[in-house]
């Protein structure tokens, strides 16, 4: 009987862990450009983002169309957003990574494709 309830109380104990570990786990969400949207000019556009930290977390590098990544530290009070560096005509895509402090990525991230006229 005193195993059944250590195990009942030990499946407790990780339903209650589990929903603060995801929380933990960290989130990249770009809103702005949609993906698969038509830009009409190829300067003056915004990449906008919210980012919430894993516990590893410290920054992150944006990536535009896999060029030496943007390092942005200022994600501290997002909704966060930066200008996109002019793009020719034709297909682009943006992609915003977490790094550690050794700037070592740690998974979390978020893509977007969009094409400028």
């Amino acid at each position: 009987m005193k195993r059944i309830i250590s195990l009942f109380f030990g499946f407790v104990l990780v339903a209650l862990a589990s929903p603060v570990f995801a929380a933990d786990a960290g989130s990249i969400t770009i809103t702005s450009p949609a993906n698969g949207a038509m830009l009409a000019s190829d300067s003056g556009n915004k990449l906008e983002f919210n980012v919430h930290l894993s516990p590893t977390g410290n920054h992150v590098h944006i990536y535009v169309d896999d060029h030496s990544p943007i390092i942005d530290r200022d994600i501290n009070n997002c909704p966060c957003s930066i200008n996109l560096p002019v793009l020719g005509s034709g297909k682009h895509t943006v992609v915003i990574k977490e790094a550690t402090v050794s700037h070592a990525l740690t998974g979390v991230q978020d893509s977007v494709a969009f094409t400028i006229k």
